[in-house]
């Protein structure tokens, strides 16, 4: 079965959802910690996004993200703000498994430095109209996310692919496999038990899922039962 990625997006100190990554559509949760220590029985991982940082290129969550790998056991996964061997070395030093780096990998320098020296970085390509989205979605690289994976695929072992279009809309984007090697995840939109075997048929090694965890609309129990099988 597919790997289910409880995902906690931090904002300002909360966890919070946004659609297709809009601020002003922004929907606050509480207390980052306490739904880590929820989310976390569910698969033992969690899908962790500073969005101060991804808006303004410098993790700034960092003592919540520190709290929470003191309180859960949970492999975790970590994004948002990390464009630096600097901030990608501080984020491994809170006992992050996989630092997730999305605008860090359209510079080459960079991208072969973090390669070379982390084996379990994930790369994020974040589509919007079938382009490669960068610095926190603000701005477009004139690339394709196809083209954008030929790129990059000898860099790293783990990927995100994020439907921009279908963040927090509660509708997945239906993606054909253009990948040949790695660990896919899928991320946006992820609403019922129903979009996890789609995106398991299509090829996707694990799902993200975010705003449905929040608003009930899937529940752990399902999600527990469904990793049991």
């Amino acid at each position: 079965m597919i790997d289910i990625y409880p995902a906690i997006d931090i904002y300002n100190g909360e966890a919070v959802s946004l659609e297709t990554g809009k601020i002003e559509k922004i929907e606050s949760f509480g207390d980052p910690v306490k739904f880590a220590q929820k989310f976390s029985s569910i698969s033992g991982k969690l899908h962790i996004v500073d969005l101060n940082g991804a808006f303004t290129g410098n993790p700034a969550n960092t003592n919540l993200i520190k709290s929470i790998r003191k309180n859960v056991k949970s492999f975790i996964q970590a994004g948002g703000g990390y464009r630096t061997m600097e901030s990608i070395e501080t984020g491994y030093s809170l006992g992050i498994d996989s630092i997730i780096i999305g605008t860090a990998s359209l510079d080459k320098k960079i991208l072969e430095e973090v390669s070379e020296k982390y084996k379990n970085i994930t790369i994020s390509i974040d589509a919007y109209n079938g382009y490669i989205k960068y610095n926190g979605w603000a701005d477009g690289a004139g690339i394709s996310y196809r083209d954008f994976y030929s790129m990059v695929k000898g860099m790293a072992n783990r990927f995100i692919f994020t439907a921009i279009n279908s963040d927090g809309t509660g509708h997945i984007s239906r993606i054909e496999k253009f990948w040949d090697e790695g660990y896919f995840m899928y991320a946006g939109g992820v609403n019922s038990i129903d979009d996890l075997k789609k995106l398991e048929s299509m090829g996707f090694n694990g799902a993200i899922i975010g705003k449905a965890l929040y608003n009930g609309n899937i529940k752990i129990e399902e999600l527990k039962c469904l990793q049991n099988e």
